[in-house]
């Protein structure tokens, strides 16, 4: 059990990092990843920006999707690069 929480420790501390490095990412859209990493209600989260709970899930679903397409354009230019 010990073993387990610490590798979520770890999982959790290495993508809070990871996000807060990402330069795609505005504040909020960083700051809304975080905190849902970390179990936040979207309720609470939204108090902070003065939005409905609707609109943090709209802003999370922005991220992720900038996330996304920022690796995928990644390995389109690996492949690209080699490729030729």
């Amino acid at each position: 059990m010990y073993n387990l929480a610490m590798r979520s420790n770890k999982t959790l501390s290495y993508f809070l990092r990871y996000i807060k490095k990402l330069p795609q990412l505005n504040f909020k859209e960083k700051y809304i990843l975080a905190r849902r990493l970390r179990k936040k209600t979207l309720e609470g989260i939204g108090k902070k920006f003065s939005v409905t709970e609707a609109r943090v899930r709209q802003i999370e679903k922005i991220a992720i999707t900038k996330i996304k397409r920022g690796i995928y354009q990644q390995e389109l230019f690996k492949n690209e690069k080699y490729g030729s």
